[in-house]
């Protein structure tokens, strides 16, 4: 255990490099944790000097690995039309298939170059995560090292064993790829100022926990667009969005059935979001929902139903309901 402290100290940017591999929170945790445990039995046995070369090595050989058998992470947005809020929205798909968010507080601040070819803040960005899935796997590491964590080529090829030379053209690949697929005035919106961001996550809070649609619509761009996933079905517009908050989160019109507690994700506003059960006794935790602002108002929704995203999020499962006396396991 000692040594894996000291490895997360050495190497503290390694969480965030697997997310941005594999778009997955949750199995960039699991990498990491099955990497950590692969160098330390390395280091016990062969003694090995470039600590940090091992475990970007290892962790990139086994995100490789994963990313042979399966299909690249996405939003409901990059993969559907928009859809008829007045229709029954569409099954569920298999969690596998979309991104995940991540937590700001295991984002770490890499020293950054004047010659980066992306914003330190933007490199977390939902839109930039789901552009870089597009790029292939091996020129997804390289690209990710060199032009997200300023790592030089050499170094580059030294984790992948590969030449300086066929780094250098992978590189040039992987960079026109990102710039045919990723608007990079989407993942350079800026949250809302700090001195701003309470007032707005409470105006946004507030409607959800009232059970009123009008004051949340108040809160929403005429253009506002909703993601629930795994759910594909996407809907564009405060007419849509409204006419399926109505139908399904608002649908029983009764004040209480939501809570919210704030968070942040992506380098956004975010919010762990909570369904009152049947009982009206606990809130049983829902999804992660992460907002984009356009000023003062919230231009797209993100609402990922994932109930093992919480803990991540230090969130619990359940929280219990104002006016229920509390027991031991009962916290936020």
């Amino acid at each position: 255990m000692a040594m894996w402290t000291a490895m997360e100290r050495d190497c503290p940017d390694v969480r965030v490099f697997t997310y941005r591999m594999l778009g997955s929170l949750l199995e960039s945790e699991r990498v990491v944790d099955r990497a950590f445990s692969f160098a330390t039995s390395q280091l016990e046995t062969n003694n090995a000097r470039d600590v940090r070369t091992l475990l970007y090595r290892i962790i990139t050989n086994i995100s490789l690995d994963m990313l042979l058998t399966q299909s690249p992470r996405t939003l409901p947005s990059l993969s559907y039309p928009p859809a008829d809020p007045f229709k029954q929205p569409a099954a569920f798909e298999s969690t596998s298939v979309w991104l995940e968010p991540f937590p700001d507080e295991l984002s770490v601040e890499t020293p950054w170059e004047s010659t980066s070819h992306y914003e330190a803040r933007e490199t977390n960005s939902l839109p930039f995560i789901a552009a870089l899935q597009s790029v292939p796997p091996q020129e997804r590491a390289i690209i990710v090292l060199c032009d997200t964590m300023c790592w030089r080529e050499d170094q580059v090829a030294d984790v992948l064993r590969i030449n300086h030379s066929d780094v250098n053209g992978m590189l040039g690949h992987a960079r026109s790829v990102m710039a045919q697929c990723y608007r990079s005035e989407l993942g350079k919106k800026e949250p809302p100022a700090a001195s701003n961001a309470t007032a707005l996550s409470m105006k946004y809070l507030f409607p959800w926990e009232t059970a009123n649609l009008d004051s949340l619509m108040s809160r929403l761009t005429d253009g506002v667009t909703l993601q629930v996933p795994p759910c594909p079905s996407w809907y564009k517009g405060s007419a849509a969005v409204r006419q399926y908050l109505a139908s399904y989160a608002f649908g029983s019109g009764s004040p209480g059935r939501w809570r919210l507690l704030p968070r942040r994700a992506n380098g956004q506003l975010a919010f762990g979001m909570y369904e009152r059960d049947d009982l009206g006794l606990e809130y049983v935790a829902h999804s992660i929902q992460v907002l984009t602002f356009e000023e003062d108002l919230v231009s797209e929704i993100i609402s990922f139903a994932n109930r093992s995203l919480f803990p991540a999020f230090r969130l619990r499962s359940k929280v219990i309901a104002q006016g229920r006396m509390a027991t031991g396991d009962d916290q936020e």
